[in-house]
């Protein structure tokens, strides 16, 4: 039994920019749980360093907080700009990408069977064995990870029919889900 099944996705730039946009919000919400235990540790050892505790400010351990609440305020800031960058070069490139779509106007199709799936379009066609792929689902949308650095977002609005949940079904039964 080794039937496949074509599904095509016509292109659409409204759905491309809310894809890449729950993607980038996806990884950075990931992200700020880190985020609140660095800031944790900045305003301890802030605290830590500028308040005037009896006999705590003339030890040596008083000056490693206060240079260490400097240090981790320094990084915050420095993870704060790079989530601004990042969201900046984020819109450069979809737009880049759109633009480069856009015009050709062509659909993509992904391509189900019992060994892969296979991601298609003018630009690229990427296969994968269903060993090597994950996915993670939130609520109307699927994260599609055939390999660890690449991931593919589609939407529920952007099938006809029930095709949303064809793939939904290939993926669970050939491939895990992250949590």
């Amino acid at each position: 039994m080794n039937e496949s099944i074509t599904i095509e996705i016509p292109f659409n730039e409204t759905f491309e920019r809310q894809n890449q946009n729950f993607h980038f919000k996806y990884v950075w919400n990931k992200t700020l749980k880190n985020w609140w235990k660095i800031a944790i540790f900045t305003l301890v050892f802030l605290f830590l360093g500028f308040y005037p505790i009896e006999n705590f400010d003339k030890n040596l351990i008083h000056y490693i907080f206060k240079y260490g609440g400097i240090f981790f305020c320094g990084y915050c800031f420095i993870l704060i700009n790079h989530y601004f960058v990042s969201r900046k070069k984020l819109k450069k490139e979809v737009d880049k990408i759109i633009t480069e779509f856009k015009p050709k106007n062509q659909p993509s199709f992904i391509i189900l069977n019992d060994h892969s799936i296979e991601f298609k379009n003018i630009f690229y066609t990427i296969c994968c064995v269903w060993e090597k792929v994950s996915y993670i689902r939130s609520n109307d949308t699927i994260i599609i990870s055939p390999i660890n650095t690449l991931s593919f977002i589609i939407q529920k609005a952007e099938f006809k029919n029930d095709e949303f949940d064809i793939v939904l079904n290939y993926l669970a039964k050939y491939s895990k889900q992250q949590n």
